[in-house]
């Protein structure tokens, strides 16, 4: 029997399971700084939900895991947790807008593995709906910076938007029922360069070597970072891609009072899905980070998709929905390869905090002294397999404790036990309440 997880899955053993843990915890305070609420939602949902036209759309549906239940239901492994997000806005009438909720959870793509991506994997959401200011994106983007510092990890914003691109597509001359494929080769411009995504929207899009040429020599002029902007904006003559453009502009002035100064326009970026109808913007990790850094994919992304929550509950008019979803996942290869003590993370596999230790007939006394730290808020392991303190000591040390507590029956007798700082290497005798507070510090 083969037992290992299938292919692109994974089992976590303490010493990684702690760090993601972590890295979810550090997430979570972040969000609820900046007041998102909990959302839970099943990991399977109906398939029709999943496979919806204002979905994830062809490109994803490839990747799903698709079954059936014992009553012939066809159901599928959720591939992210905006599209359930969605259903139970569009279900749940009550809530109030603006809705801003965070969720970390489990997702499954049956795609190709490379170093950071993997088939069932985790993300960690945060998404504003009820605001059509792009502000509401300024915030997300302010959110993420606020989040990757806490991380320890440098990273840089790339962002765009759609209207932009479906302006720029339109000014070209490329027919509308072909501009969502060729969102998805020109998405790829900066991975494989101008000749190969030509030659992808000629022979697998449908769109004209001569369309194909404009379009790219736009990007071409325009290059990217400050001044891409406003040269785009002087040759652009679609309606919608002046919203574009006129959305980017008001979006770096909010970035701009958010204190935020690592993000830059690139004209390119589209993202893969097809719900998106507004900002994009990716995070990846800045070049002094990533210079010997094997990790080339995005640490989190995102955008506005305003169509999908109207469109799950049967209305026409719009929702304004927001957010960004980070990878659990590749941040935590990123943090493996920076090393977990520049990361500032505890490398040790234990949670707690003081492992306390039996020696002789002191186990019920080190029963009641675990609880009392216990009920005072204090992590604690006991020892209950009966080693030698030595075993222990080195047992301890192995885990990353930070202090063990040494109980023995003269110890008992003077009420005073001792605490021995594994980190410091210092030791000394403390009585019980004493004890507590040192620990509490």
């Amino acid at each position: 029997m083969d037992l290992s997880p299938p292919k692109g899955m994974r089992d976590f053993l303490p010493g990684d399971a702690s760090r993601r843990e972590w890295i979810a915890d550090t997430l979570k305070r972040v969000f609820k700084a900046y007041g998102f609420v909990p959302l839970e939602t099943p990991v399977a949902e109906r398939f029709e939900v999943l496979s919806s036209k204002f979905a994830g759309g062809e490109e994803i549906l490839k990747e799903t895991y698709r079954f059936q239940d014992q009553g012939k239901r066809e159901l599928g492994l959720r591939y992210d947790l905006t599209v359930p997000l969605c259903r139970v806005f569009a279900g749940n009438a009550q809530l109030a807008k603006p809705f801003k909720r965070y969720q970390i959870a489990p997702v499954f793509r049956d795609g190709p593995l490379k170093k950071g991506r993997y088939r069932e994997f985790v993300q960690c959401d945060v998404d504003t709906l009820g605001v059509s200011s792009v502000v509401a994106e300024a915030e997300i983007l302010a959110l993420a910076a606020h989040a990757f510092t806490a991380l320890g990890l440098g990273v840089v914003f790339k962002v765009n938007d759609r209207k932009l691109l479906n302006g720029l597509l339109e000014d070209t001359g490329i027919a509308k029922e072909k501009q969502a494929g060729a969102l998805l080769s020109l998405d790829k411009l900066e991975k494989i360069g101008s000749q190969s995504v030509l030659a992808e929207l000629e022979k697998e899009r449908g769109v004209s070597a001569a369309a194909g040429k404009k379009l790219l020599s736009l990007f071409e002029k325009a290059g990217s970072g400050p001044n891409a902007l406003a040269a785009i904006a002087k040759s652009m003559k679609s309606v919608e891609g002046k919203q574009g453009v006129d959305e980017l502009t008001q979006f770096f002035d909010f970035l701009e009072a958010f204190g935020v100064q690592n993000a830059e326009f690139v004209p390119s970026l589209s993202r893969g899905l097809n719900y998106y109808t507004g900002m994009v913007y990716e995070a990846f990790l800045s070049p002094d980070a990533s210079t010997s850094s094997s990790i080339t994919s995005s640490l989190a992304a995102g955008g506005r998709y305003d169509q999908m929550v109207g469109d799950f509950s049967g209305k026409s008019e719009p929702v304004p929905a927001v957010g960004i979803s980070f990878g659990l996942d590749v941040i935590g290869e990123a943090l493996i390869e920076k090393s977990a003590a520049s990361a500032g993370m505890n490398p040790g596999t234990a949670s707690a905090k003081v492992f306390v230790i039996p020696v002789g007939e002191t186990l019920p006394v080190c029963i009641r002294i675990a609880q009392q730290l216990r009920n005072a808020g204090i992590s604690v392991l006991l020892d209950l397999a009966g080693r030698g303190v030595s075993k222990n000591l080195q047992w301890a040390a192995k885990q990353g404790l930070p202090y063990v507590l040494i109980v023995g029956e003269q110890e008992v007798k003077d009420g005073k036990y001792t605490l021995r700082d594994l980190l410091a290497g210092t030791e000394k005798k403390l009585a019980l309440a004493l004890l507590e507070t040192t620990l509490q510090s």
